[in-house]
């Protein structure tokens, strides 16, 4: 049985600079709950885990213990499950490097978990705060950095968004011990270094959600996204959207047995070749001529078209994968 209370996972990649914001709003926190941050560097190159001890060391809040590891294999998934091992608390908190959490947010989150013992994952809600000045364009395109709201009023969202960002997400450590006891393991790592990869916490809520857990917003959640000037680009956001396609195709085994439906070529295809070529040309067209969105939006639907052709046995290989762990799930009922 695991102590009650909350544990902070917070994972960091040469997060150095960003970190004294974050770690300043986690001491601001008004709680009467037990909590440990447990900080997970994770293959940085910067002595970002020397410097997050030492400011922890000399302006850390009593009410929260600090704990720190090194996870060396390169992967916000890896680091995150290393912290998820290491923490001693029933509920898990995932709070990114940039991420300011309000003073109530692990208060909050604690009661409501306590309150709704269905909750797979639980999520909040974030603004965007810019290291710089903020782009023109960045509140047409804000999803794409999960700066949103995930719900409309607060309460169950399974069969309405269906999955949270992973930024401000709660966890109950149970459920994840019970994912690891079936064999689950990530099909995706998320971003490992500098290199972009996504979906991550979108995987993890689909998983919780095939053991028959439901995904919750809650509105009181509320924190900071820290936006640096290096990511306020249109290139790293059209970097950002290509990841996010590839998850999305990675993904689809999840998403089609939840909704158990047959895989998307069955519908693209049968759309025919005649109307395949003609969406392509003017696909092809705007790539060519049309604005930054239009272009995207081109490139997305290439990048779906290629998936489909192309990596059918990707597909196949990643659902037989989980449909194994689900599987297990059965048999372990049956005894």
């Amino acid at each position: 049985m695991l102590t009650k209370g909350v544990s902070i996972v917070l994972c960091t990649f040469n997060g150095k600079q960003r970190l004294e914001a974050t770690l300043t709003h986690l001491t601001a926190q008004k709680l009467d709950v037990p909590c440990e941050i447990i900080f997970v560097d994770n293959a940085s190159t910067d002595c970002t885990k020397e410097f997050a001890d030492n400011w922890w060391a000399k302006h850390g809040s009593e009410a929260i213990s600090y704990l720190s590891f090194e996870q060396p294999i390169p992967g916000k998934s890896y680091a995150q499950d290393l912290g998820y091992e290491k923490a001693n608390y029933n509920y898990l908190l995932v709070c990114d490097d940039d991420n300011w959490l309000c003073d109530s947010y692990i208060q909050t989150a604690f009661e409501v978990m306590e309150a709704n013992p269905e909750i797979g994952a639980l999520g909040g809600w974030c603004d965007a705060e810019f290291e710089g000045v903020k782009p023109s364009w960045f509140d047409e395109q804000a999803k794409y950095f999960a700066v949103a709201k995930q719900g409309s009023v607060s309460g169950d969202i399974t069969l309405k968004k269906g999955c949270l960002y992973g930024a401000g997400m709660v966890l109950n450590k149970n459920h994840w011990l019970e994912l690891k006891a079936l064999g689950f393991e990530h099909l995706l790592s998320c971003r490992k270094g500098n290199n972009l990869s996504s979906g991550g916490d979108t995987e993890y809520s689909y998983a919780l959600r095939l053991l028959g857990y439901k995904i919750w917003y809650d509105d009181r959640l509320y924190f900071k996204h820290y936006m640096t000037e290096g990511r306020m680009h249109l290139e790293y956001l059209s970097r950002l959207r290509k990841a996010m396609s590839y998850s999305n195709f990675v993904l689809q085994c999840y998403t089609d047995l939840l909704n158990d439906r047959k895989p998307r070529w069955n519908r693209v295809l049968n759309k025919g070749r005649k109307a395949l070529l003609k969406e392509g040309y003017i696909k092809a067209k705007l790539f060519a001529l049309g604005d930054f969105e239009q272009k995207e939006q081109s490139k997305s639907f290439f990048r779906n078209l290629y998936y489909v052709i192309f990596k059918k046995q990707l597909y196949f290989t990643n659902k037989v994968f989980v449909m194994s762990w689900l599987k297990n799930k059965e048999e372990l009922k049956r005894n």
